[in-house]
């Protein structure tokens, strides 16, 4: 019994010890590297195809996102079982596989039976080979970096993700360029998810075993809670754009995705952090240990990058907008604004839904992301009709609050001394001020009207935002000073 124990703390250790600083830089950087790659793709592609076509791409991918929920969902059970105990490997992976091929095939049958439906709904003539091709190569990729995620090794599948990145940026360029249009774009990704598969298995470290039922009993215990949990969140993510392609048309949709891109830098910091956060806070409480300060401590800096994009967007919009897509694009400006002001509240919400289904509650996620949902819905067609396509987005923002407050009450009611409004937060709001009223003087007296003027007053922003918060936060220099520790911070 003695041996056992020892032997399962040493296999819980791996996500239990992680630094989550450290972990989140690295994963950070990589999330920057390849968002070069989907913000050159996604200008490139978009004044290629124009936007009709290419939110028809985006609407068949917004499509992949909802039927892969189940997948997902799956994934999510085996990070959460694989994070307790490192020694479930190959069962895990062959629980994954498992479950991959048998939605597949049933995702499949419904895809031939309403293929008319998803051609007229996209624009796309191939779409329904081209939504199997993607469920049968991106979306397994996925599943399977999560249970790299499970393993402690976070930034590794960030920079997982960023290798398949470039190498699908190379691919669509050649099968743009050779004349396949939205057709290539979908096939290059499809192609680089299933180049990078065996690199993904090689850091798992694992080999597909027959997974027991006692195994499987413990994944569904989670999973019957994670996956319709996983599918409202990913309806209610992707659900602005569906709506648009359903109430108004694939231009609209096209222009909400060309903003959409420009905001994704928001959420980096957040997305690794919160994934991290997830996979210890799993481990950790099952030994029944403290988790709130990780909790603390990873919220403090999760809106980092967010609030001053969001402060950005306010003076900039419209010259981002058209300098990035071209003119064609130009009526993208107000969905920017409002995109970047709930990209804030997601970077707060997102890791507090995590640290939930750490603590083993994914049944509350799964309550608040239908509440979410309902609420966009109604919200969204609303607004829609009343004013316009940034309507959509002010729904979004309502129901995000409801997902963080939701989170919060859960968090404060499991960890009573938890603090979930850090002082480090208002110092970065005070920071994003600061850079607001300075660049706003700055663009009285300059005209912008190219790449230079905009990147040169864009990279003023930036450094006055963190030159002042490095000034002001101790914390701030307390947490560069630990991930990186090598570099000495007075």
């Amino acid at each position: 019994m003695l041996a056992q124990s020892v032997s399962r703390r040493a296999a819980m250790s791996n996500a239990a010890n992680i630094s989550l600083g450290r972990e989140t830089l690295s994963g950070t950087v990589a999330k920057i590297v390849m968002a070069l790659a989907g913000f050159v793709g996604s200008i490139v592609f978009a004044r290629v195809l124009g936007p009709t076509m290419f939110g028809g791409v985006y609407l068949l991918l917004g499509l992949v996102r909802i039927v892969d929920r189940p997948m997902s969902g799956w994934a999510a059970a085996g990070k959460k079982r694989l994070s307790e105990s490192d020694n479930l490997r190959n069962e895990a992976l062959g629980a994954n596989l498992l479950f991959n091929t048998l939605w597949i095939i049933v995702v499949t049958i419904g895809i031939l039976l309403f293929a008319k439906s998803l051609r007229e709904y996209t624009g796309l003539l191939a779409a329904p080979l081209l939504l199997i091709l993607l469920l049968s190569s991106e979306s397994v990729f996925i599943t399977l970096e999560r249970l790299v995620q499970a393993r402690g090794r976070i930034s590794t599948a960030v920079w997982l993700d960023t290798v398949r990145s470039y190498l699908t940026l190379g691919l669509q360029l050649l099968l743009v360029i050779a004349g396949l249009g939205a057709v290539g774009m979908i096939v290059g990704l499809a192609g680089a998810s299933l180049a990078t598969l065996p690199i993904v298995v090689f850091y798992l470290s694992a080999r597909p075993r027959t997974p027991s039922k006692e195994l499987l009993r413990r994944y569904w215990r989670f999973a019957k809670y994670s996956i319709p949990s996983d599918a409202l969140g990913t309806i209610y993510d992707r659900l602005d754009i569906l709506l648009l392609g359903a109430v108004l048309t694939p231009t609209v949709a096209g222009y909400y995705e060309a903003a959409f891109k420009l905001t994704i830098p928001a959420i980096f910091i957040a997305e690794v952090a919160g994934s991290g956060l997830m996979a210890k806070t799993s481990a950790i409480s099952a030994r029944g240990g403290n988790i709130h300060l990780d909790i603390e401590n990873t919220i403090s800096f999760t809106s980092l990058i967010a609030i001053p994009i969001c402060f950005g967007t306010l003076v900039f919009a419209d010259e981002i907008i058209v300098t990035a897509y071209g003119g064609a694009f130009a009526a993208a400006a107000p969905l920017l604004i409002a995109l970047a002001i709930y990209r804030v509240i997601r970077t707060q919400s997102g890791p507090l839904l995590q640290a939930v289904n750490g603590l083993d509650r994914p049944d509350i996620s799964m309550r608040l992301s239908a509440i979410a949902v309902v609420v966009n819905i109604v919200g969204g067609i609303g607004l829609i009709l009343w004013i316009g396509p940034v309507g959509v987005v002010v729904s979004t923002i309502a129901a995000e609050s409801i997902r963080y407050v939701g989170a919060a009450l859960l968090l404060k009611q499991e960890l009573t001394t938890i603090n979930l409004i850090p002082h480090s937060l208002l110092e970065q709001v005070g920071a994003g001020l600061a850079m607001f009223i300075i660049v706003t003087s700055i663009q009285s007296f300059i005209q912008i009207n190219s790449w230079v003027y905009l990147a040169l007053i864009i990279g003023l922003g930036g450094f006055t935002y963190f030159l002042f918060l490095f000034a002001v936060s101790s914390k701030f220099r307390m947490t560069l000073q630990s991930a990186v520790p090598s570099v000495k911070i007075v």
